[in-house]
């Protein structure tokens, strides 16, 4: 079943962290748009991340001012609580994203706000902003924010009329300000992308990857910037593929999408480490950049046997060799029959219009051949996950999962370090579907919102 083809407004279409408010009626993404599911997505590694009610919950691994209460560090066994900060502020969240020790969330009024972390600034924005941000701060105040997303140390925004900010490190070229900046120096001040950048046109869309940034212009031009490593950005950067980086400081276009795709057909655009994914307006999931990564079927076995299959057959039944470093710089067909589609480092998770969850990208685990965290969250082709229960909604980590049925109980999969899934320390440091019960999460939001509150809706 193929999504429809429908005019719908930019609030309906967006994906995962790449999130239009509820004022957000007025852009429109694009011509085929889709009415989609929408994840919390970070890149955060060892704590959990939450919306319900307009209001952020966390839980595991707070140090590095995570929690945004005002407090510098929380132990990671202490209940999951909110960022009350932002409560006492007014502010009502639609959206939070995450790099891998800071966040930064939108409110209902196109505000930024940020915290954790912020050596580089990629919590506050500016030098002003200490390089521990325990009060969630506003970065961007009054310019009409309809989407954000981080990548690891670097955060974006996109405003209602087409400008892209970012803010935080330029070691690889994500701020796409021109320049390289050493790992140590951070830029100061949030930076507003050059227009010019995109081909004078008004962005309508962004995405990030773990050290790249994504958008789409209203002429449905694709653009990418920052670390273009094993082709990932549609280029071929080495003759031979493999693990190549070439650092565009400046958006550059990419211009081999499939046949009859441009960028007014995509809903979300993404990627992880050496590699981009998009969905399209038909359901369709597409990938380029490291073979390994992609879910094409290729991956790691064993200590002495790295490729499943030593050929490819392509969504048109053309067969060809594929080495286990190739890079493919042409987007590969995937899946399809998609409608919401959530992407980090090391691989993607779907959901299709059946609500059936799927997960695919690395599977190498250096000296582990079973049991390991990249062969429990990923696959080398798509994976049917089992789950329990009806499936409302997932939030994601870095290399983890959390997903919520209707009966409002919340599981996780995948990375299970700093009690993030157990306050008790009882559960394994790495889960395996369909995952273990959080209910010391739900059993805090009850506490809050009610007895009869479900979560997870």
């Amino acid at each position: 079943m193929k999504l429809a083809k429908l005019m719908v407004l930019f609030a309906s279409c967006l994906c995962f962290s790449l999130f239009a408010n509820e004022r957000s009626d007025a852009v429109m993404l694009t011509k085929k748009a889709a009415t989609i599911k929408v994840p919390t997505a970070t890149n955060s590694v060892d704590n959990g991340i939450a919306i319900e009610n307009g209001e952020v919950w966390i839980w595991g691994y707070r140090d590095h001012a995570q929690q945004g209460n005002g407090k510098m560090n929380i132990p990671s066994n202490a209940p999951p609580d909110r960022a009350t900060v932002l409560i006492e502020k007014g502010a009502y969240i639609t959206k939070v994203a995450a790099g891998i020790y800071h966040m930064i969330a939108l409110d209902d009024q196109g505000n930024v706000w940020g915290w954790g972390q912020n050596g580089a600034y990629e919590a506050g924005g500016y030098a002003t902003t200490p390089w521990y941000l325990p009060t969630p701060s506003l970065v961007l105040e009054g310019k009409d924010v309809v989407m954000i997303d981080c990548g690891e140390y670097t955060s974006f925004a996109l405003t209602r009329s087409g400008e892209v900010y970012a803010w935080g490190t330029a070691y690889f070229g994500q701020q796409a300000n021109g320049i390289m900046v050493p790992d140590k120096i951070a830029p100061t001040e949030v930076h507003r992308v050059p227009q010019s950048y995109f081909n004078n046109s008004p962005v309508v869309s962004i995405g990030a990857g773990y050290e790249s940034g994504y958008a789409i212009n209203d002429r449905g031009e694709v653009f990418a910037w920052g670390d273009d490593e094993s082709d990932q950005f549609g280029y071929e950067n080495a003759p031979l593929g493999g693990w190549v980086h070439v650092y565009r400081t400046r958006p550059v276009q990419i211009t081999n999408l499939p046949p009859g795709i441009s960028g007014e057909d995509i809903v979300t655009i993404t990627g992880g480490n050496r590699y981009t994914a998009f969905l399209t307006s038909e359901g369709e999931v597409w990938a380029m950049g490291a073979i390994n990564h992609l879910g094409l079927g290729f991956g790691y076995l064993g200590p002495k046997l790295y490729i499943p299959e030593m050929y490819h057959t392509d969504k048109n039944g053309e067969r060809y060799k594929v080495w286990f470093e190739t890079s493919m710089a042409d987007p590969q067909f995937v899946m399809d029959d998609v409608n919401t589609l959530y992407c980090r480092f090391g691989g993607c998770v779907a959901v299709t219009n059946d609500n059936e969850l799927f997960t695919w990208g690395v599977t190498l685990a250096a000296g582990v051949e079973n049991g390991s965290l990249w062969q429990i969250m990923y696959g080398y082709k798509p994976l049917k996950r089992e789950v329990i229960g009806n499936l409302t909604k997932f939030d994601g980590g870095k290399e983890s999962i959390i997903y919520w049925n209707d009966e409002g109980k919340a599981f996780g999969v995948g990375w299970n370090n700093h009690f993030k899934y157990d306050p008790k320390g009882k559960a394994p440091l790495v889960v395996n579907w369909p995952g273990v019960e959080l209910k010391f999460v739900t059993d805090e939001m009850k506490k809050v919102y009610g007895e009869d509150f479900v979560p997870g809706q």
